[in-house]
């Protein structure tokens, strides 16, 4: 497992993969009470060795995904 991606923002770790020339199949997982339109910040959970395949969750932030 790629650990030094887990964590980072979806769309930071496809950007340092791309620079790598490795474009990753994304699946999204999330918790079962909540769906996917739910808002936060997709981050990667796990990241294959390759880097070919990424699994991103939502993650909330209080400060910035004010919540109604």
């Amino acid at each position: 497992m790629r650990t030094l991606l887990l964590g980072l923002p979806l769309k930071q770790a496809e950007a340092i993969l791309s620079e790598e020339g490795v474009y990753p199949q994304v699946s999204e997982t999330h918790a079962p009470r909540r769906e996917k339109k739910d808002g936060g910040t997709l981050r990667v959970v796990f990241a294959s060795d390759d880097g070919k395949q990424l699994v991103a969750a939502r993650f909330f932030d209080p400060i910035s995904d004010p919540q109604p």
